[in-house]
């Protein structure tokens, strides 16, 4: 471990062992007293901006920062008795080092200095994830052979370690502004692998679930070398891909929203595994 991450250890500590006190008094006191309220901040890219849910708004504040108006997780923690979102600024399109960019806008840094718990979602972006399925889609190997996919997967190992790399940055960057827990999300397998589908063989369905998995892991060490923590959502998403009989990702070629999670998908799949990470604020 280095001493910055030791020096963030030890200060997380702190501020944990704080917050058990204080629990422990409130439970000490008398009942009327109110229970502790978690500030949260949510960052990111669209699979923390509610993109597959329909609707299009721009964060207030952000003009370049574009989120779905459907339920995603953010709402449904944001509708818990002790939770309260103090900004949701996760922006469509985002890649890495645009989250790092937000952290410098008075908005976000105000926000962050008051956070509890700071969410997220980062690294598909950087990886020209559309730009795999697009080579790799059943159509496009039809109209131009397997050659473009393969191109496209020979470059995956060397655009995966550098969204790691950046991601850690980026936690870094965040860690210095707030005493927040960072949780960052990882990403589902869109894609039912059982079977082909119009959409995509179930040969390369399963190389880009594999990538998936591959860029989850590389994000997962990256981040938490940076005292972030790293929570996997392929089990909750499993059986729930593009081709599966109750499908939990968008697929609407004409939409923008395709190939992300429905409402079902963010309440089902990301909800519990992101109110277990704010409990742990506690």
């Amino acid at each position: 471990m280095s001493s910055v991450t030791a020096r963030r250890t030890v200060r997380r500590t702190a501020t944990a062992l704080a917050a058990a006190l204080a629990l422990a008094g409130a439970a000490a006191a008398p009942a009327a007293a109110a229970p502790r309220t978690i500030d949260l901040v949510n960052l990111g890219d669209s699979y923390s901006a509610a993109f597959g849910t329909g609707g299009l708004q721009q964060v207030e504040g952000l003009p370049e920062c574009y989120q779905g108006t459907g339920q995603d997780h953010v709402d449904a923690l944001g509708s818990h008795p002790r939770v309260d979102v103090i900004l949701d600024a996760a922006c469509a399109g985002a890649t890495t080092q645009d989250v790092r960019g937000l952290v410098s806008v008075p908005l976000v840094a105000d926000a962050l200095a008051d956070a509890d718990v700071v969410t997220l979602t980062m690294g598909g972006n950087d990886i020209l994830w559309g730009r795999f399925i697009e080579a790799c889609s059943a159509p496009a190997e039809a109209a131009y052979g397997p050659e473009p996919c393969e191109a496209m997967l020979a470059q995956a190992p060397s655009l995966v370690a550098g969204a790691a790399a950046s991601a850690a940055e980026t936690v870094a960057a965040l860690d210095a502004e707030t005493d927040a827990r960072i949780v960052v999300l990882g990403y589902p397998h869109l894609f039912d692998d059982r079977q082909d589908t119009p959409l995509i063989s179930a040969a390369r369905a399963g190389e880009l679930n594999a990538w998936t998995n591959r860029l989850n892991a590389a994000l997962a060490a990256g981040v938490e070398e940076e005292g972030a923590v790293f929570v996997d959502v392929t089990d909750r998403f499993r059986g729930h891909g593009v081709g599966s009989a109750e499908p939990w990702i968008l697929f609407d070629p004409e939409s923008d929203h395709n190939l992300h999670p429905t409402e079902r998908g963010y309440l089902s799949g990301y909800f519990p595994e992101l109110l277990g990470q704010v409990a742990r604020a506690c």
